[in-house]
């Protein structure tokens, strides 16, 4: 028995709304600054790295993010690119893979899973993101 795909049309709000938190991304990881990348998370948002660790809530998630930027330093480029969606009410499941080089050519790339959530006030944030291993 073969299972179908069912996709979703995700509308044209909800696609300014994702494709604008996905530039929040690059523009805060070239500039070295989480504050429009976590702009972009619900309060109660749960974030998952590609080994499976979790991290719950926007002030932990920003922290995290914080402590990355550290590290890596801000990155000399950074690209997003979506590879589906699909709407499902006031969920959108994204996927795709967003890509950063780091000075020192540190480079990492992760192919996520993302549901973006419509808020009440119709604006769109991160409510899951999850980072799929390569294996």
């Amino acid at each position: 028995m073969a299972i179908a795909a069912q996709t979703g049309a995700v509308t044209a709000s909800a696609r300014a709304g994702i494709d604008a938190g996905n530039q929040a991304w690059i523009d805060g990881v070239k500039a070295g600054d989480v504050t429009p990348i976590i702009a972009t998370y619900t309060v109660h948002a749960v974030d998952c790295g590609p080994t499976g660790e979790c991290i719950e809530g926007r002030p932990q998630i920003e922290q995290h993010m914080k402590a990355q930027l550290a590290k890596r330093g801000r990155a000399r480029t950074a690209t997003v690119g979506s590879w589906g969606s699909s709407q499902q009410g006031n969920f959108v499941y994204e996927w795709g893979q967003a890509e950063a080089t780091f000075g020192g050519g540190t480079t990492v790339v992760d192919k996520y899973l993302t549901v973006w959530q419509k808020q009440p006030d119709g604006s769109w944030k991160i409510f899951r993101n999850m980072a799929i291993p390569d294996r």
